[in-house]
């Protein structure tokens, strides 16, 4: 029974995989969401600039976050890799690593039988972080 952990920030995820539940993780494929690292002001332009009320304070608080949607699209993605690849048989459970903020876009993303088959959540930054560190995070017997 495979068991697929994924670890992920708003833009890069890496997807591992176990064999067995208290043996080492393997990385499948490492996903790349270049949008996410951009900075607010080159996803969007407001065109001439917004002013606010008396003393010019920027509108900025109304509008929607570009960032943010990219986040989103990344989660969503995600998401429907995993959706594929339980709907393919290619494991029955899984594990999700990802920072708080990010984590509670993967949850908003998924899917009711997705979230069935989620084993475990961590809510830690650790997709830059070496193999062994992120396996010795996940419980001894996954």
């Amino acid at each position: 029974m495979t068991i697929l952990v994924v670890v992920a920030d708003a833009s890069r995820a890496r997807l591992f995989k176990a064999e067995k539940r208290n043996g080492p993780i393997e990385e499948l494929r490492d996903f790349a969401h270049p949008a996410s690292r951009l900075h607010e002001n080159d996803l969007a332009s407001d065109g001439e600039g917004k002013l606010n009320g008396p003393g010019g304070n920027p509108a900025m608080a109304d509008e929607p976050s570009h960032k943010q949607d990219e986040a989103r699209q990344f989660a969503a993605q995600l998401c429907a890799e995993l959706e594929r690849a339980i709907s393919a048989g290619e494991c029955a459970r899984f594990y999700w690593i990802a920072p708080p903020k990010f984590l509670g876009l993967l949850r908003e993303k998924a899917a009711h039988a997705l979230r069935d088959k989620i084993s475990g959540e961590i809510d830690k930054d650790l997709v830059r972080h070496s193999v062994e560190d992120i396996r010795a995070h996940l419980p001894e017997h996954l």
